[in-house]
């Protein structure tokens, strides 16, 4: 298992049924300038060149014409732009944003985020992970505007990944954990799945299987750094 080092990729277009499983495809960026239908979701702390992971779609859903941006914050988040990674290298810029030309994507959103341990105070989503805090590493958020549900209550702990408990979903990994590196959250509020059934393994990012979904990425992993998740039917 393993948080990106690449560089761009000479990616083939992927045309898909409804009937086929999806596919994803992964590609690097400075951030300077996101290709057209490409989707920011992570980031590799060590890389100075390209530290932007980018994925997209085969789905008839995907929006190929989607164009997305990318900035960095500290504490305070502009109108618009969404938080959805942390790198923990950067001391004073840490928390990643993006935000969509979509015209479903709402420019007025606000969002908050903050800090946890093992606990998790109603209202916040987990949403990403710094390796190097030891005290408060889980990163949450919150939007204050619109229809957020400000009763969600979420749960987080950590697996190997060879198997993921029913209910619980994967959405992050620490690399700086040998024993239990992938990170799991469950939301005990809502209309959550508590079936949900999840498997995980890596790749090195060139060759994503068919029905597999990146999600995170291991810095630390030179061979196969990208962790991907599946969904159990």
């Amino acid at each position: 298992m393993k948080c990106i080092v690449v560089a761009i990729l000479s990616l083939g277009t992927i045309i898909s049924t409804a009937s086929e499983p999806v596919q994803w495809q992964t590609n690097t960026s400075n951030g300077e300038k996101i290709p057209a239908g490409w989707q920011p979701f992570g980031i590799d702390s060590f890389d100075n060149q390209d530290p932007f992971l980018l994925r997209r779609s085969s789905a008839i859903t995907w929006n190929e014409n989607q164009k997305w941006q990318i900035t960095t914050a500290g504490q305070k988040l502009p109108a618009g732009w969404e938080p959805f990674g942390y790198d923990s290298n950067d001391q004073f810029d840490p928390v990643l944003l993006r935000r969509s030309n979509s015209a479903k994507w709402d420019g007025k959103q606000k969002w908050e985020i903050t800090t946890a341990g093992i606990r998790i105070p109603a209202g916040w989503e987990p949403f990403a992970y710094d390796c190097k805090d030891q005290s408060d590493p889980v990163l949450l958020r919150r939007c204050t505007v619109g229809k957020w549900d400000k009763n969600q209550k979420w749960e987080i702990q950590t697996s190997d990944g060879l198997n993921i408990p029913v209910g619980w979903e994967p959405f992050g990994y620490d690399w700086n954990d040998q024993f239990d590196p992938v990170l799991l959250r469950r939301c005990v509020r809502g209309q959550w799945d508590g079936k949900q059934k999840w498997k995980v393994q890596t790749s090195n990012g060139s060759k994503i299987p068919e029905g597999w979904e990146p999600f995170a990425y291991d810095s630390k992993d030179q061979q196969d750094p990208f962790l991907l998740r599946s969904r159990i039917k």
